[in-house]
């Protein structure tokens, strides 16, 4: 049995908070690679701060000494947003897993049922939602207990640094400094 965890985002910076799904994710959940995918662009939002291809980086960066972690450029080498349903189903394809988990957020449960073909990638998954501000998980999801108070757009506008990974710290601080991107 080959179990597979995909985790996608927009990483607009990656911050402890992402880092502490996955390591929570490895530790509760029976699989055997945890498949991190930054997107293109979020097919909710109209724009990124920080390029794609330079997001991808500081993943690899941070997660480089995890041996079930794969960072996955999927979404940004076709160059749009990319919805999960399809991302689903190119690593449904890929990796031919027994069985795969589909990790987001709590700040997504609201806008769940919105998602492209929510109905097929319902089927398709187990949607692990990661604790985040004290959101009560539906019952028919997975809930794995993360719960860091931290969010992109904080760190964007210049806020709270230590939940930047330390070795990463200095480049995506001064990434963000440079564009004086505002917290929207």
């Amino acid at each position: 049995m080959k179990n597979i965890a995909l985790f996608g985002g927009s990483f607009d910076p990656p911050h402890r908070g992402h880092v502490a799904v996955v390591e929570a994710a490895l530790e509760n959940l029976d699989i055997h690679k945890l498949i991190i995918v930054p997107a293109y662009l979020n097919p909710f939002k109209t724009a990124s701060v920080a390029p794609a291809p330079l997001r991808l980086q500081w993943l690899q960066e941070i997660f480089r000494g995890y041996a079930k972690v794969e960072i996955s450029d999927f979404e940004i080498l076709q160059n749009r947003p990319v919805t999960t349903i399809e991302t689903v189903e190119y690593f449904r394809q890929r990796e031919a897993p027994s069985h795969l988990f589909c990790i987001i957020g709590a700040d997504n449960l609201a806008t769940l049922p919105q998602w492209h073909r929510y109905d097929a990638l319902e089927k398709e998954v187990t949607f692990v939602v990661a604790h985040r501000n004290h959101v009560t998980i539906p019952p028919h999801y997975r809930d794995l207990q993360v719960n860091v108070p931290i969010s992109s757009t904080v760190l964007r506008a210049g806020k709270e640094h230590a939940y930047i990974p330390e070795h990463v710290r200095h480049a995506i601080t001064s990434y963000y400094k440079d564009t004086n991107e505002q917290p929207s």
